[in-house]
């Protein structure tokens, strides 16, 4: 034999990423050109639906003498390609120490969030600019593929960008052909496969997809007509508050995005901190809180426009498909309450599958015109809110909370910051909204007296139950 060693390659995928696919592709392209080759896979655990390895072997010389014998699972300091189709794969593969100077790292750069990065209170998500310095630092190359703006209107998958990626990189002895052949052969959506197979080989021969600069929070833009009001604001200001009124102006209607600045102003009147960080939280957390969801808020969302278009963008199923979309709704007897004046909560009977905790489980079918128009009907009830019962028992919560941190203000603009972001405890819905609601009231309640005796114990007080919110997974807030 000519050749000692096999080519060595570890895919990293999620599931219903098609790594098995991609695997298959890879032995069969090397079976078409006389190359001994095996892969075999790992699956993992429940991680974003399931993280699965594949580890794929090749014999670089055709027809040996003898029979190359395969390893069944990667060895440090062996593997010529990394091929990670969701980015933190890579990272992954840099922990265990896969990755070193005789490497070449193919990565997609499109995040798939982790069960623990969703279930943080706030924004849990990974920075992943430090992880892809490292991994350009350990490898011999990094080439990074942008499969959303290399796919563009087309149906591509990342793993057939992947798979010509692979080939084209000139690492494996296969040549183009080699590979098409193998997309065919499979049979798996050819068309759309070999688009990503071409669009794999021509990006990873012109270096891969350009390093993205850190991209900024999308602010929604002021109403134009509000621009002049807002612009009385210092700038530091500006950015945020527009996107808290245009959220406002979108949940309900201007006057409600007036009473939203109305609330700013008390605290902008009293922050005068170069910071403005008390501000800043305020802002941004009043504009969360004032738009609870309830049930017209969540039939709002439902039938956004485009939203069908962003979940066949997603499924990577084009727009000749027929797609079937089925919500499920679980709202108990304080959901149906919450949307009804205090003089009408009688007529929601009371039902055992009612109770807190429980709830009637609905399946919406919102792709028809039935299940999409009863949604809409939902949406535009929203005129009806200000006298629902939840609408008030929200502005009562707000209104204490609000008064809380004004009066910390007046004694710690550093708890006053912590206060504000006791807000996160107004989260959720159902049993997850009441308890977090009861907790703000036991921390509220004589808070001034508290203040002035044990401003030491309302400090610890505070912290406690910042680090216990964010520690309890039950519901996520979104904070932008």
């Amino acid at each position: 034999m000519v050749a000692d060693r096999p080519i060595c390659i570890l895919l990293g995928a999620l599931g219903g990423q098609g790594g098995g696919v991609l695997a298959d592709w890879l032995v069969e392209a090397a079976h078409h050109s006389g190359y001994p080759a095996q892969a075999t896979s790992t699956p993992g655990v429940a991680q974003r639906t399931g993280t699965t390895t594949y580890y794929f072997e090749l014999f670089p010389e055709k027809n040996p003498p003898g029979e190359p014998i395969f390893t069944l699972f990667p060895g440090t300091g062996d593997l010529d390609i990394i091929a990670a189709l969701e980015p933190t794969e890579a990272g992954r593969s840099l922990e265990r120490g896969y990755i070193t100077e005789t490497t070449t790292v193919i990565t997609g750069t499109e995040r798939v969030y982790s069960t623990a990065e969703k279930m943080a209170a706030g924004d849990g998500t990974i920075n992943d600019k430090p992880m892809m310095e490292s991994l350009e630092k350990a490898s011999k190359k990094l080439v990074r593929l942008d499969i959303d703006s290399l796919a563009g209107d087309t149906a591509s998958r990342i793993n057939s960008v992947m798979f010509g990626s692979i080939i084209g990189s000139g690492i494996l002895p296969l040549d183009d052909e080699d590979g098409r052949h193998a997309i065919r052969n499979k049979g798996v959506s050819v068309s759309s496969n070999l688009e990503g197979y071409d669009i794999g080989l021509e990006t990873v021969r012109a270096g891969g997809s350009a390093s993205q600069p850190d991209a900024e929070r999308p602010y929604k833009p002021v109403p134009a007509s509000f621009e002049k009001t807002i612009s009385a604001y210092p700038e530091q200001l500006r950015d945020l508050l527009g996107h808290g009124f245009a959220k406002l102006l979108d949940y309900q209607d201007e006057a409600y995005a007036s009473l939203y600045l109305e609330r700013v102003n008390t605290v902008v009147d009293i922050d005068t901190h170069p910071s403005r960080k008390l501000t800043k939280e305020i802002i941004k957390r009043l504009a969360i809180w004032m738009s609870f969801e309830d049930i017209i808020r969540v039939a709002q969302l439902k039938t956004r426009p485009g939203r069908l278009d962003r979940i066949r963008q997603e499924l990577g199923v084009d727009v000749h498909t027929p797609l079937k979309l089925t919500d499920y709704f679980k709202p108990g007897r304080d959901e149906f309450i919450g949307i009804l004046p205090p003089s009408l909560s009688w007529v929601v009977p009371k039902w055992n599958r009612l109770d807190r905790g429980k709830g009637l489980a609905l399946h919406m079918p919102t792709g028809t015109i039935f299940g999409f128009t009863l949604l809409k009907f939902m949406a535009s009830l929203r005129f009806l809110r200000r006298s629902s019962s939840q609408y008030r028992e929200e502005q009562n919560h707000i209104l204490n909370w609000l008064g809380a941190v004004k009066i910390a203000a007046e004694s710690d603009y550093d708890l006053a910051c912590r206060t504000a972001r006791l807000s996160i405890w107004a989260r959720g819905y159902g049993n997850v909204r009441q308890n977090g609601q009861s907790i703000l009231n036991n921390i509220f309640k004589d808070w001034q007296r508290k203040l002035a005796t044990d401003m030491t114990k309302v400090s610890i007080e505070v912290d406690q139950s910042l680090l216990l919110a964010h520690s309890n997974p039950d519901a996520p807030e979104i904070i932008h």
